[in-house]
Parts: C-alpha cells; sequence; structure tokens
C-alpha cells in the first residue's frame, strides 16, 4: 500500500511540475514522510534535471539518515538553514549550511546561485520545505516578500518552484502567499490513502 501511495504521489508530482512553474503542495503532518520519498524518488528518477532543495522544516543529516545518501546524485544540492541555528557546525559537499531561516536575502542568493551557470536546456528545480516553516523564524509580512521575490527570480531564472506546507503549521497568511504566487496546487489529503 505504502508503495501506491509513493507512486502516486511522484506521478502527481512529476506531472504538475513539468507544465508549472510554481507548484504548491499543501498535505497533513502524517502524509509528510511519504511525500518526501515520492518526492525523493522522482529526484533519482530524473538525474539529468538540477534541483536544490531547502531543508527549512529539518536538518539535512536527518533528511540524509531517513531518504539515504545523496553523495551519487550530482544533480541535487541542498541549502540547509536548520543546522547552524540549531548549533551544529558541519561542512558537506553537497549541502549549503546558512545561519537561520531568518536570513531570508542570503536564501534567496544562495538558491540564485545553484542554478547560475547551468546550461539553459537543463530543467531547473527548487524545492522549499517547508514555506509554513518559515513562518516560526520570520514576520509573516517578510515571508511574503521573501516567496513573492524568489518566485519572480525563480521565473525568470526557467526555475520551477515546489513549495510544501503543512496544513497544521499553515494560516491565512501563508494560504494567501501560497494561492496567489502558484500556478498549481495539490492538495494531499489522509483520504487520498
Amino acid at each position: 500500500m505504502a508503495n501506491t501511495l509513493i507512486d502516486g504521489l511522484q506521478e502527481r508530482i512529476s506531472n504538475a511540475i513539468k507544465i508549472n512553474q510554481s507548484v504548491g503542495i499543501i498535505l497533513p503532518g502524517n502524509n509528510y514522510a511519504d511525500l518526501m520519498q515520492a518526492l525523493f524518488k522522482h529526484m533519482r528518477s530524473k538525474p539529468e534535471d538540477a534541483w536544490a532543495y531547502v531543508a527549512i522544516t529539518r536538518p539535512y543529516d536527518d533528511v540524509v539518515k531517513q531518504f539515504g545518501n545523496f553523495a551519487e546524485l550530482r544533480n541535487v544540492r541542498f541549502i540547509d538553514c536548520i543546522s547552524q541555528a540549531a548549533g551544529i557546525s558541519k561542512t558537506d559537499p553537497h549541502c549549503t549550511f546558512i545561519e537561520s531561516p531568518a536570513l531570508l536575502e542570503k536564501l534567496i542568493m544562495e538558491i540564485m546561485d545553484t542554478f547560475r551557470g547551468l546550461d539553459e536546456n537543463v530543467d531547473k528545480y527548487l524545492v522549499i520545505d517547508s514555506l509554513s516553516s518559515l513562518l516560526i523564524y520570520n514576520d509573516a509580512q517578510l515571508v511574503t516578500e521573501f516567496f513573492t521575490h524568489l518566485t519572480n527570480r525563480t521565473r525568470l531564472a526557467g526555475v520551477h518552484t515546489v513549495s510544501l506546507v503543512v496544513e497544521e503549521e499553515s494560516n491565512e497568511n501563508i494560504n494567501k502567499i501560497i494561492y496567489l504566487r502558484s500556478d498549481k496546487i495539490i492538495k494531499v489529503r489522509e483520504s487520498f490513502i
């Protein structure tokens, strides 16, 4: 049953991000692990694409422990906003560590730098995990400005954006942001299982 769920989520994500510049995924917290597994399975199946994964919800080490080592994947670049904020100091050639999720301008610069210099024929994708977690560290107005600026820059650079919102962490501000700035919204429901 779990493989069927993950395959179904992977297909929904794959179809949505191919044809839409910005995709918002709203999901209940108990479906988070399944969605992440589907997303990483999709990344592994597309080694010719360039991916940037922004970790705001959990540190890079946790992602690697749960979903496998990404060292063999040259197409996935991680940006970890949590580890240094939690006092964990480390380096990894596959990850850029930002001091805090409150440094939104630096986050935009690191994201855009990840895609700089790539062949324009390469499909580029950005995953923000999760937009709702940014509200823990930032004012809602700053998150709105950040996301608007980011989606404008990624559109101009030809980068497809996938933004996750965990329902339990969501509020009216996040809902406005995600609905206004996304070309497609995918709502994952427990009944989907």
